[in-house]
């Protein structure tokens, strides 16, 4: 099993580099899809760590819309290298990286005539970045993606970020990072990945603990809610990788294993071992007080793949 680039891009956004400054960007604009020359939307939200002057990895999660028969989105890890950082003005950049896809694709024969593709991809970008005096910059993104038996896509993207400048990243909430063990209960909205989009109401309970100034573990109560396809209740087990934005707000993503029992499925096949992938906002109210917000998404073997979007309030102790 290779490790995901996606983590491997994370990973090192999440060193202690106290001199650099991170940022977050989002960006909407134009898809084409190159064998067909259909057109769709797409959207990106982008994590991105400067390694020196000259370079920045990047982690960003891309919707490539919908065309036909096909509703795709993926995470892309990039290693980028710039024109030097400024205070002011203009930033040129070109990346390249890998992409972990997963597509909804409609069939003929599959279940409930969908199937759920995963899959990896190579993605390369050139970006224009315009730095203003106040921390926010716009951007503009030209996307290259070529998913693995997939069609290639190209991307057309503007938007805007904002840097924070002069942050570590470590849990500097904290007077000591080691005791951040937090009771977290949320619910939100259930999104089935077929071409219904099928929802329910979820709720969840996590115990979450730091690990490390960079790295948190969690276990979590999972009831996803029911729908046509698919109820799913378990528990998962996820290790996190967190970077904090300033003294009250921090942003993280995880993964791990995730056992749940699906009552719409078929019998003798009812306990399955999945995967989950989610990310994290975690504000920090004051010493005691956590709210998140959470997307998470199931990745299953059997065509059953959902997102999990929830809002949460925890106590920490």
């Amino acid at each position: 099993m290779r490790l995901p680039y996606t983590a491997l891009a994370l990973l090192a956004a999440s060193l202690p580099l106290s001199a650099q400054a991170q940022d977050i960007s989002g960006m909407a604009g134009a898809l084409k899809v190159n064998a067909t020359n259909e057109r769709t939307f797409v959207a990106a939200i982008s994590y991105t760590q400067p390694v020196n002057n000259y370079s920045a990895v990047s982690l960003s999660y891309i919707n490539e819309g919908h065309p036909q028969d096909h509703h795709r989105d993926g995470m892309a890890g990039q290693v980028w290298l710039r024109t030097k950082n400024v205070e002011q003005g203009l930033m040129l950049g070109a990346g390249v990286g890998r992409y972990f896809f997963f597509d909804t694709a409609r069939t003929d024969d599959g279940l409930h005539n969908f199937a759920n593709d995963h899959g990896w991809g190579s993605i390369a970008s050139l970006q224009a970045r315009w730095q203003f005096d106040n921390r926010w910059y716009a951007q503009a993104q030209l996307n290259r993606i070529k998913p693995d038996g997939k069609d290639n896509t190209t991307h057309l993207l503007i938007g805007a970020g904002y840097r924070y400048d002069g942050v570590p990243g470590a849990k500097l909430h904290l007077q000591n990072w080691a005791y951040d063990d937090t009771l977290t209960l949320s619910t939100g909205h259930t999104i089935v990945n077929s071409f219904r989009s099928e929802t329910a109401r979820p709720f969840t309970l996590e115990y979450r603990r730091a690990a490390g100034k960079y790295v948190d573990w969690s276990a979590t109560l999972i009831d996803e809610g029911g729908t046509a396809l698919a109820h799913r209740r378990g528990l998962a087990a996820q290790l996190w990788l967190i970077r904090s934005l300033n003294e009250k707000v921090e942003f993280g993503m995880g993964g791990g294993p995730y056992m749940a029992w699906d009552a719409r499925d078929t019998p003798g096949h009812d306990a399955r071992l999945n995967g989950l992938l989610s990310a994290v906002a975690r504000y920090h109210v004051n010493r005691h007080w956590v709210a998140h917000v959470v997307w998470n998404r199931v990745v299953t073997d059997y065509h059953r793949d959902a997102d999990v979007f929830l809002v949460g309030v925890g106590r920490k102790f």
